[in-house]
């Protein structure tokens, strides 16, 4: 596998490709002492508990859910170690599994910066005993922008002018396979090309939602009926690799919909929470490029009040030697710029 990584101002993005796509996407602050991102372990203090959930209190201050274990009895006070299963989403708390009885309330698990955040992800989900090749600045940037596309914007073209979207929603992730294009083939092999199609477009929904971190219960429209139900689940769990035995599918109906689900991990690319950080980092790398065609001038950095905040608190962190030729203000309209100073 290939590693992108690209980081600036304390912020950074990064992707894992295999066969020449990109499968996983990560942005963010380069170091996130959180403990409430995924795969961290840490002693937490049951706060409350009712029917199988309870509540945790994290060391951090931070609060998360607990699907109760059956099998152990867990008294309201007790500090317990957990791992975080689930990162927060939209309006969701963060959840977390049980490991075991825990002492005094700390993290257990080693912080790891986004880098190795994303290389655990992808030994999770793709490859125990994956290596990686890391590509670093400029000669990441395509790479890179390329996965941060397909991760914020799921849907995508197949091929021979076939289409699949992919919708997130509230209850479900939503996905549409179109023959599109791909319909004119159907005079001369109808069930070759439907098939092909429908097959072409699991594999698809495998990456795509890993790319953009969505789980949940997810739909899938299918073309046509009288589906080949088994080959079908087999192709899903093959493009899931490692995580395919977590994959939990039902039958094909008479409408033609596949339904299975995903547990959550990572939060989704494109969670209302990242905006503001998604914004700043986009705002720094431009007036890095500002500041490459434009050497030794001043630059300011235009921003709504959220945006402008994130941006002056990596400024006030960063050893960055651009940091003295940039200042923020902040403005009301929703787009940020980056204009020379006079």
């Amino acid at each position: 596998m290939k590693l992108f990584y690209e980081a600036r101002f304390g912020l950074a993005r990064a992707c894992v490709v295999q066969n020449g796509q990109p499968w996983l996407y990560a942005e963010g602050r380069v170091d996130d002492p959180s403990l409430c991102l995924w795969g961290v372990r840490s002693v937490a203090r049951l706060t409350a508990k009712t029917g199988g959930v309870g509540f945790l209190k994290l060391a951090d201050g931070s609060e998360a859910m607990l699907d109760l274990p059956k099998d152990v009895t867990l008294n309201e006070g007790a500090a317990i170690e957990v791992e975080i299963a689930a990162e927060a989403r939209a309006e969701k708390r963060p959840r977390a599994r049980y490991i075991g009885p825990g002492d005094t309330p700390r993290r257990v698990s080693t912080p790891l910066d986004l880098k190795g955040r994303l290389m655990a992800q992808a030994r999770h989900l793709i490859d125990p005993k994956a290596t990686f090749d890391l590509i670093e600045g400029e000669d990441a940037i395509d790479a890179l922008d390329i996965a941060e596309a397909q991760a914020l914007n799921p849907s995508t073209d197949l091929p021979d002018g076939a289409f699949l979207t992919i919708e997130p929603t509230r209850a479900l992730i939503a996905c549409d396979v179109d023959l599109g294009g791909a319909g004119e083939g159907l005079a001369r092999a109808p069930k070759q090309a439907i098939k092909a199609t429908n097959e072409r477009a699991l594999s698809e929904v495998a990456r795509r939602l890993r790319l953009a971190n969505l789980a949940g219960l997810v739909v899938v429209d299918l073309i046509g009926s009288k589906h080949n139900g088994e080959k079908l689940t087999g192709i899903l769990r093959d493009a899931f690799a490692t995580e395919g035995p977590r994959i939990i599918s039902g039958p094909i109906t008479r409408f033609g919909t596949y339904e299975f689900t995903r547990p959550w991990g990572a939060a989704p690319i494109n969670d209302p929470g990242t905006a503001s950080l998604r914004a700043a980092r986009r705002l720094l790398w431009q007036a890095v490029a500002e500041a490459r065609s434009d050497a030794g001038a001043m630059f300011i950095l235009r921003a709504p009040q959220l945006v402008a905040s994130v941006v002056r608190q990596c400024l006030k962190d960063s050893l960055d030697p651009l940091s003295p030729r940039l200042s923020v203000e902040v403005v009301d309209r929703a787009d940020a710029t980056v204009v020379r100073a006079r």
